[in-house]
């Protein structure tokens, strides 16, 4: 599992500072882009239960924008103070080579490549050079997976595997996925595939090949046709990874009685676009809580498919690489500030198919 030269831990010893894509104050809603700078900051030491990684892929999620911005969920785990002496590291998601251990660390070893397990109480630091993480939090990188495919379908593996597991889904089942093209759609088209479950996307007419190349028997082009319109009893399971009221709708007119609508979103579309008042917070988890009640006495069954991501991380990491499932990478970009940024303007334009991954290996 040890791929680097130990020297590398040598370099972490002797390091004071580095370089991080940091911000300096807060921004404004969209313009997250604009607020993100070089910062050099202190070369973090692991507790006694902590790790030390040197970065070598971070893979880009929308959340961590949204957190940046306090938007959505992010008011709770965005930036509570920004400023040039307490700056705001951007990204969470790590992978890469431990250089340090702690004193009461037992299961790795400077050299180990490793992931960090997705928080979700909403991590930040991952666009520096090094991180440093609690033990339980980390496992090792499949060896078959590359840091950045690593990177690239971790979190998104966990979403799309909890989801399948909330649908129960059985070798044949007629399945919809919403939001195919996207990072945690492709996923479930993919995993559904695997599973022996006849697979069919929702999209635009673009991706049509892109979705079908990775499992999808038909592609819906949603900019021309509603799923709705499919029929009643067409599908057994829609899985959807896009949100909205008309999506459920849409989902409720083709289910079976018997059927189950798996949401990873609720009914709010780009719901970490917007900074929700209260009450419409309270509204989108009141709705949610009453289609899962509701639901249970008239079908089909209504189910939000969040779980905490250390609960399903083994199991699917086990099944991607059994079934030599892989991330599409949209773009890696080298750790460098203008990339980055390009990057993050990519990313919130709702036009990628798949992941960005920060490759720290890419010359700057």
């Amino acid at each position: 599992m040890r791929d680097r030269s130990l020297s590398e831990t040598e370099t972490y010893v002797q390091a004071t500072s580095m370089l991080s894509v940091a911000m300096t104050d807060f921004p404004k809603i969209g313009q997250v882009v604009d607020q993100i700078r070089w910062i050099a900051v202190p070369v973090p030491r692991p507790k006694p239960n902590e790790i030390a990684i040197k970065l070598a892929a971070s893979a880009m999620h929308k959340d961590e924008i949204y957190a940046a911005q306090g938007t959505s969920l992010g008011r709770f785990f965005g930036p509570k103070t920004v400023s040039e002496a307490h700056p705001y590291v951007m990204g969470s998601s790590v992978v890469g080579t431990v250089v340090a251990i702690g004193d009461a660390v037992t299961k790795f070893a400077p050299g180990d490549s490793v992931i960090v397990i997705p928080n979700h109480l909403g991590e930040i630091g991952s666009w520096a050079t090094y991180r440093c993480v609690a033990e339980s939090m980390v496992m090792l990188k499949p060896t078959s997976l590359s840091h950045v495919q690593a990177a690239a379908l971790t979190m998104a593996s966990c979403v799309a595997w909890a989801a399948i597991n909330h649908g129960n889904v059985r070798c044949g089942d007629r399945c919809l996925v919403v939001g195919a093209s996207g990072a945690v759609g492709i996923m479930m088209v993919q995993i559904l595939h695997s599973m022996g479950a006849v697979v069919t996307g929702v999209c635009s007419g673009a991706n049509d090949k892109f979705v079908q190349e990775r499992g999808a028997k038909r592609v819906i082009d949603y900019t021309k046709e509603d799923f709705g319109n499919t029929g009643q009893n067409s599908f057994d399971r829609v899985f959807d990874a896009l949100g909205g009221y008309e999506t459920e709708q849409s989902a409720v007119r083709v289910l079976t009685r018997r059927g189950r609508f798996v949401t990873v979103v609720g009914p709010q579309r780009y719901i970490g676009e917007t900074k929700l008042s209260w009450y419409a917070f309270s509204k989108v988890l009141a709705h949610i809580l009453w289609r899962v009640v509701a639901s249970r006495l008239r079908g089909p069954r209504y189910i939000f498919g969040a779980t905490l991501p250390k609960n399903v991380v083994a199991s699917a990491m086990a099944h991607i690489v059994q079934y030599d499932i892989s991330m599409p990478i949209e773009a890696e970009v080298p750790f460098q500030l203008d990339a980055v940024k390009d990057a993050v303007t990519l990313l919130i334009s709702h036009r990628t198919r798949g992941r960005i991954v920060i490759n720290f290996d890419l010359p700057c």
